[in-house]
């Protein structure tokens, strides 16, 4: 009786690390494909890092490329002065 109570008892150590083992395999498996989809969304994300820096490159050299702060405070001064500049000079019609 002895013999064969041990025999179960080791049949079903067996089994549960067989299930063990059937898990860990299992889980590597998952982990080698998350590790997969990381690599090709992270080579996603450089790309899309150099393109965004690529058409920020492109936007700059532009005619159309946005203004500095200084240079829209420029545009500025200029709309400003321009129609006091070409106005008529009313002190010289009253002489």
């Amino acid at each position: 009786m002895s013999d064969e109570s041990e025999t179960i008892a080791t049949r079903l150590w067996r089994d549960r690390v067989g299930l063990r083992e059937a898990e860990r395999d299992s889980a590597l498996a998952r982990v080698r494909q998350m590790e997969e989809k990381l690599a090709d969304l992270m080579a996603e994300n450089a790309r899309l890092t150099a393109e965004l820096a690529r058409l920020k490159m492109h936007a700059g050299s532009e005619s159309f490329a946005p203004l500095s702060e200084t240079e829209l405070q420029m545009e500025a001064l200029r709309g400003a002065l321009l129609p006091l500049i070409s106005a008529p000079d009313l002190s010289r019609d009253a002489a």
